[in-house]
Formats: C-alpha cells, sequence, structure tokens
C-alpha cells in the first residue's frame, strides 16, 4: 500500500470527474489517499456514494490556486504563477503530513499544466519541492504545435524543463500520437498514456432544458457545441454556419459556461450582438451543466461540433461522442482529427472553414458513418484502463 497525494488546483470544466475517478481508483487498489482540491465536501460525497473506503483510507483537504501573479510581463508571469504553485502546493502538503505523521509516497498532480512555464527550471523546482511527484500533462502544444526554431532550443528553457526534475518519476500524456517523441524528448523519462475517461452517469433528462430545446428544434437535426464556451471552441464558425442553414432542418445548440475573457472586446461585442438577434435556429445557454445533464444534451443532439481551433490535444468529447453513438465533426490534423479518423467517428474539417462545415454536416445528416467503431473507442479510452496506466506510474517508485 502506497501513501499517494492527489493535487487539484481548479474545479472547472472536466477537472474534478479527473479526480474523482482518480480517488476511485487508488482506493479501489487499496491505496492510502490524501485529497488537496477546493471542493471537499463535492467529493466526499461523491466518494461516499461511489467508493467503498476503509476506516481512514482517505482523507481530504481544501486547496485553491493562489491569486495570479500581477506582473506586467507575460513569460514572467506565468513563471511566478507556476512557483506560487510549487509553493503552495509543499505548505499544503507540510501542514497535512506532519499533522498526520506521515511521508506520501507519491504526489500526483491531476493537471500538471499551470506547474510548468518556459524558463522555470527544475532546479528551482527541486529547491521548493522535495517530495516525489508525477502527474498529468494535459496540453503539451510544444508537441504538436512546433515552431521552426524549436530543436535550437536548450531543454531547460522548454515548456517542460521542470519535468527533467530527479524527483518527477513519470509524465503521464492523454494524446498517444506524441508519446513516444517526448519520452525521447525527457531523456528516458517514462511517459504513460492515461485514458481519456469521462463520468458514464446517466442522462438526467428530467432536466427542463430538454423539453424546451426539443419544442425550439420544432424536429430538426439538433447540432450541438457543448462544454466550455470558449474562443477556442469556434463558436464564431457555428453561429455563421448557423446563419447560412436557416433554412435548412438544422437546430444549432450551444451549452456551457461562457468565458468571456477568451474573446477580445470587440469579439465579446459581437457574440452579445448575436444573441441579441434571437436566431430561430439557435439556443444559448451559457452556463455551467452538471454532468447527468450534460450528458442528456449531448443525447439529444443529431450531430456534436469540436472542430476546435489551435487545439491539438486530447478531448473527452470524444468520449463523449462514441458513448452516446453520435457523429462527430473536429479539425483535421493533431489528436482528434487522428482519433476520429482511425475509429470513423465522423468527419474532419480545417479549423474555422465555414464551407468545409457546411459540408461536414450535410454529409453526416444525409450518409450514416460506414461502420463507425463507436465501442473500439470507448474500450481504448475506458476507465478499466487507468488502474494499469497509475501503476505503471507507481511503479516508477521503485527505480
Amino acid at each position: 500500500m502506497k501513501v499517494i497525494a492527489l493535487i487539484e488546483d481548479s474545479w472547472k470544466g472536466h477537472r474534478p470527474t479527473y479526480l474523482k475517478l482518480f480517488n476511485k481508483m487508488l482506493l479501489e487498489l487499496g491505496h492510502q489517499v490524501f485529497t488537496f482540491c477546493p471542493e471537499t465536501q463535492e467529493l466526499d460525497n461523491w466518494i461516499q456514494e461511489h467508493c467503498r473506503p476503509q476506516p481512514g483510507q482517505y482523507q481530504i483537504f481544501e486547496f485553491r490556486k493562489p491569486p495570479s501573479s500581477r506582473f506586467p510581463l507575460q513569460q514572467l508571469h506565468s513563471i511566478l504563477n507556476a512557483v506560487n504553485l510549487w509553493r503552495d502546493a509543499k505548505l499544503v502538503l507540510d501542514h497535512a503530513f506532519q499533522k498526520l505523521e506521515k511521508i506520501p509516497d507519491l504526489v500526483f498532480f491531476c493537471v500538471l499544466d499551470g506547474y510548468l512555464a518556459t524558463g522555470l527550471t527544475h532546479y528551482l523546482i527541486n529547491r521548493i519541492f522535495p517530495y516525489q511527484w508525477s502527474g498529468l500533462y494535459l496540453h503539451p502544444r510544444h508537441m504538436r504545435l512546433k515552431p521552426w526554431f524549436w530543436s535550437l532550443l536548450p531543454g531547460f528553457v522548454q515548456p517542460h524543463a521542470i519535468l527533467y526534475s530527479s524527483h518527477c518519476r513519470a509524465v503521464a500524456l492523454l494524446d498517444e500520437g506524441i508519446t513516444d517523441q517526448f519520452q525521447d524528448r525527457l531523456s528516458g523519462k517514462t511517459v504513460i498514456n492515461f485514458p481519456d475517461c469521462i463520468d458514464a452517469s446517466e442522462a438526467d433528462f428530467s432536466f427542463p432544458l430538454i423539453q424546451q430545446i426539443k419544442e425550439q428544434a420544432q424536429g430538426r437535426k439538433i447540432v450541438g457545441l457543448l462544454g466550455s464556451q470558449s474562443k477556442r471552441k469556434s463558436i464564431f464558425t457555428l453561429v455563421e454556419v448557423a446563419q447560412k442553414m436557416k433554412l435548412e432542418p438544422f437546430f444549432f445548440l450551444f451549452a456551457g459556461n461562457l468565458y468571456p475573457k477568451t474573446f477580445t472586446q470587440k469579439e465579446h461585442s459581437k457574440l452579445l450582438e448575436i444573441i441579441s438577434l434571437n436566431l430561430e435556429n439557435c439556443f444559448f445557454h451559457w452556463q455551467v451543466v452538471p454532468e447527468p445533464r450534460f450528458n442528456a444534451l449531448v443525447s439529444i443532439c443529431d450531430i456534436l461540433f469540436a472542430a476546435y481551433e489551435n487545439f491539438p490535444h486530447s478531448s473527452n468529447m470524444l468520449n463523449k461522442a462514441a458513448n452516446f453513438c453520435k457523429p462527430i465533426v473536429v479539425s483535421k490534423n493533431y489528436c482528434m482529427g487522428e482519433r476520429v479518423k482511425k475509429f470513423n467517428l465522423g468527419v474532419s474539417i480545417h479549423e474555422g472553414n465555414v464551407e468545409e462545415c457546411l459540408e461536414a454536416i450535410r454529409l453526416l445528416d444525409s450518409s450514416p458513418l460506414n461502420e463507425p467503431d463507436f465501442q473500439g473507442y470507448l474500450d481504448a479510452h475506458a476507465i478499466d484502463k487507468l488502474s494499469p496506466a497509475f501503476q505503471g506510474v507507481l511503479a516508477c517508485l521503485e527505480n
């Protein structure tokens, strides 16, 4: 049995789901788990409902992301934010484990990205953070979107420089397409693929919005852009598509929390102007949607839209699409494009290309996918794949 600390500093998007699944899996493996997160009561309630922990097997402590640095230069701003995260993580761990009279065998950062910054080296972090650690690196953008000069940069100024730390036992990734080259970049440090799991809770059709959407759709095919609504989600692309298809039998659903700060002031004003038009074939619900209700929204869609902009990473919308057997439109290339092609989950387009999106929606409506491998995708990213993956991380403690 290992003593494992899980750290999650945010409660947005899919992050609470990852944390809950990590807790469940580690508890079922018999480890002692100490979790540090913003919403302690919600997590405790979930564990009590979905797990069967032994007395004293887990404990939850509050931990939140520290206030953002106000330093004006962007790169130093990022470095200071990362350093503050490491510092605060150490302080909360020290405080908890001194009281518990224990030492964690491993500290696992459920999302590692905020702890990394270009120009921040492992030498400094080794002095700040003495524990053995690992984490899930969600968005290693530089491994997919490589500037021409990238190979000329020394390792210590690259975004992942901290991962060279001897205290870092292994790194977890969701993007299987970059695993080998990332392991080479880290001089052979263990890199392990984690499945991009989802909460497969049943859809909550008592959600009042469901009936409202169906009534307004009036039998038209529903095209859904679901989840956090930020600029990279290509909201403007799909809105323009909706305007061009107003005489066709399609209805466009935008549902999820809106992040205005991802837009320029001009773009945000344009977005508000679009809403004020009361487009007859669009439905906007820009609020957080809990998981069972989110699943209900997915289930009523006929086509899912996920042709994100400047986003070369994994997305659990593919898992949602496969789980509910819904065809999906994604951007070409990179992680999502590769997976859609491999499992025949839908159609890929060039990001931001309205005409290609129009054709993709018409194609998916008129010609059903030829032998889509929804089950194959679900198997590849099943929750039961998480246990052997995490055990691979723990095995690195013995090396």
